[in-house]
């Protein structure tokens, strides 16, 4: 495992290939030389802004390479970067605030105003850096220039250790309010070495390739190398760590999307040579169906890892009959920096593996189920995911005693809190969140997917999502909420409960269909229905 530290795997990357291209966005080219100089000066302007280590700095933007440069500044002087979900404002955004209790916010001009009056009750907050795009400069906000103002006169190290915290990121908040993880150094880089181990993935780079030996460190000399598009935000932990950390890592060049647009991504692989992709299913799905996909030019591509929920069938056959390349579907949660699993850690198959299909651990990684009594089931029956891991987090941030995190016992394994059960071939299988599965009757688990899998085959119906619900008079039960299309507007809660019944066991079926009265559920980052916000408006439509 890696003792390195963040901070420098671009130093790294300038040391061993110092003219090699590091990061590319829109049409601005910067190699390794280039990044590691911009950081080190951005690291001396958050230094006179009195940014000491174990500050906490809130990241609230896209993807831009303002991002990257102070991300990796920050690293430098030992202080812990807090990405934000940038759709998350108001209250909720005073809510991440108040629990990560950050000293400073890196941001754009137009959210300046978000932040601007919540600044009245988060005293802590020293400074506000709002980046422009040639614009004028909010009032009581400082410039992206003024971190810069001054020339840079030597390096800047950091004293920390590879144990300290690196990142301090917060959960999706699927069934419950989202919560703080810190992460240290090497609980990230460990997860970036997990994945260059996988038995069906041999990067280039980071000493994986032959004529290798002799390099020093932790990057090859300059040879073959991957091209990474990151579509995803830098805010999702997938985006971030497996997408630009690793790819740093491997000495590689980071291809950064501000944001995803399914022509421009295929644009970028074919321009930049894009070996690989760190996408979503939903991310995936658009590519696949994309008007340009089938006359794209992606024959430079090697790999692709979807992170973020189930992979249909049909989006795994769509890229590897395109590209003659794997699309390989990855689980994990922010607890495990955050790859747990990895079908490009099972053994090769030529079938094409089930949506839920998640493949096999990561290397070091350990994994059980559990019963519901807290014992240790065997692999073919279904019970609760633990993991154990050195990419396992230090503990969860206490706002009321920073310098003191909730400590996670793991000697037992870390409870995922998703059900998953592994199938014949030795793969896991995701059922879904332990709180979204019901336990029927005869001892079967019912969850959301079986029916959602249902009502999305109605040609009527455009989106399912179905959850469990505890009625006034305290009994569980399973309701769905669908999202319908042009064709299937004049559809009606008794035609979809008849159209179940024939479809699915008694027990199986919903109590309640609502037709949902916006065009779309209340979505997560990564494109998964935010069941918990879905379960508050329950109440509306009963």
């Amino acid at each position: 495992m890696p003792q390195e530290l963040l901070g420098e795997l671009v130093r790294e990357g300038k040391t061993f290939t110092p003219s090699r291209l590091a990061l590319v966005w829109r049409d601005q080219e910067t190699s390794y030389i280039t990044l590691d100089g911009q950081i080190d000066r951005a690291a001396a302007g958050f230094r006179r802004l009195k940014v000491r280590p174990g500050d906490r700095i809130a990241f609230y933007l896209h993807n831009l390479p303002h991002f990257v440069v102070a991300f990796y500044a920050l690293q430098r002087l030992g202080a812990v970067p807090v990405p934000l979900n940038i759709y998350w404002k108001g209250r909720d955004l005073r809510y991440l605030l108040e629990e990560s209790r950050v000293s400073g916010v890196i941001t754009i001009a137009p959210y300046y105003d978000r932040f601007k009056e919540l600044l009245p009750v988060l005293p802590e907050i020293n400074w506000v850096v709002a980046i422009t795009a040639g614009g004028s400069q909010p009032p009581g906000a400082l410039s992206w220039e003024e971190v810069l103002a001054e020339p840079l006169s030597e390096p800047v190290y950091s004293d920390a250790d590879a144990v300290d915290p690196a990142l301090l990121a917060f959960t999706a908040g699927r069934t419950g309010p989202s919560r703080p993880v810190l992460l240290s150094h090497f609980n990230l880089l460990a997860n970036c070495q997990q994945m260059q181990d996988l038995s069906q993935a041999q990067f280039r780079g980071g000493g994986n390739d032959e004529d290798d030996e002799d390099t020093a460190g932790i990057l090859p000399r300059a040879s073959a190398f991957e091209v990474a598009l990151l579509p995803l935000p830098l805010f999702n932990l997938f985006s971030l760590n497996t997408g630009l950390n690793m790819t740093f890592f491997l000495g590689g060049t980071v291809v950064l999307q501000e944001r995803f647009d399914p022509a421009q991504s295929l644009e970028l692989i074919e321009r930049h040579g894009c070996t690989l992709v760190f996408g979503s299913p939903a991310i995936f799905s658009q590519l696949v169906n994309a008007p340009g996909f089938a006359t794209a030019k992606l024959d430079s591509l090697r790999y692709a890892f979807s992170y973020g929920g189930p992979l249909p069938t049909q989006i795994k056959d769509g890229w590897r009959k395109k590209t003659g390349t794997p699309l390989f579907n990855c689980y994990g949660v922010t607890e495990a920096a955050p790859l747990l699993c990895s079908e490009a850690a099972s053994e090769f198959s030529a079938e094409t593996s089930n949506e839920d299909n998640v493949g096999r651990p990561l290397p070091v990684v350990q994994l059980s189920l559990q019963g519901k009594s807290g014992n240790t089931l065997p692999p073919e029956q279904a019970g609760e995911l633990l993991a154990k891991g050195p990419n396992l987090l230090l503990g969860y941030f206490n706002p009321a005693q920073p310098d003191q995190p909730h400590l996670v016992k793991t000697e037992g394994g870390f409870p995922t809190g998703d059900m998953a059960v592994a199938g014949e071939d030795g793969d896991l299988h995701i059922i879904d969140r332990r709180e979204d599965v019901l336990l029927l009757p005869k001892g079967e688990l019912l969850a959301p997917r079986d029916i959602e899998r249902i009502l999305e085959t109605h040609p009527g119906v455009w989106a399912a999502a179905a959850l469990p619900y505890t009625t006034p008079e305290g009994r569980n039960r399973m309701v769905a909420f669908v999202v319908l299309n042009q064709a299937g507007r004049k559809l009606t809660e008794p035609l979809l409960l008849h159209y179940c019944d024939r479809r699915l066991p008694a027990s199986h079926c919903p109590e309640r269909i609502f037709v949902y009265q916006e065009p779309d559920f209340p979505r997560l980052p990564n494109g998964a229905v935010w069941r918990r916000a879905l379960r508050a408006q329950i109440p509306e439509y009963l």
